[in-house]
């Protein structure tokens, strides 16, 4: 008797459960390239440098470097360390102490993530859309945190459709289509 209850549940609760991992494979594809454009706006907001947020349909990949390369970063105790108090520093060591080393900050490396279970359909920069199968689309994110205005769609196996559309100052807004 147990048994065929459990059997009865399982089946009623089946549809459910495979309709909410689709769904989750969907938003987790949208919620990468969500995070990736926060993260581009993000750094090239604290490194002061331009960064590009970069969807390649062809690999389904979403990626995140600087623009250009530059010089090393100057770490946070260089900023705020100010004239007088390295003078101060520098005048109470003797001549024959061993000179303290620099603080180094790493490169960024930027980052690259795939999309698994979803694909990028189309991407449109600036009102320019293409669904062609070799686009490859480039925001650039400015120091001051705006970008070029894009909108990429995603999309998953079984017809399921998200739409990210983020404006020239960052803001980012994601609608669902489909099922």
């Amino acid at each position: 008797m147990v048994l065929a209850i459990m059997g009865i549940m399982t089946i009623v609760t089946m549809p459910s459960l495979v309709k909410s991992i689709r769904g989750n494979r969907l938003r987790v594809g949208t919620r990468t390239i969500v995070m990736a454009a926060n993260y581009a706006r993000t750094s090239a907001i604290l490194r002061n440098q331009e960064m590009k947020l970069t969807i390649d349909k062809v690999s389904n990949q979403v990626s995140v470097e600087p623009l250009r390369s530059t010089a090393p970063a100057i770490s946070g105790d260089q900023i705020f360390q100010s004239d007088s108090s390295a003078q101060t520093t520098n005048s109470s060591s003797t001549p024959d102490a061993p000179a303290e080393p620099e603080a180094s900050v790493a490169p960024f490396t930027g980052i690259n993530r795939t999309l698994d279970a979803v694909r990028i359909e189309s991407i449109s920069v600036e009102g320019k859309k293409s669904n062609l199968k070799d686009e490859t689309a480039t925001v650039v994110y400015q120091s001051n945190g705006r970008c070029t205005p894009f909108e990429a769609t995603v999309i998953d196996e079984f017809g399921g459709e998200m739409t990210i559309n983020v404006d020239a100052i960052g803001s980012i807004k994601v609608a669902k289509k489909g099922d």
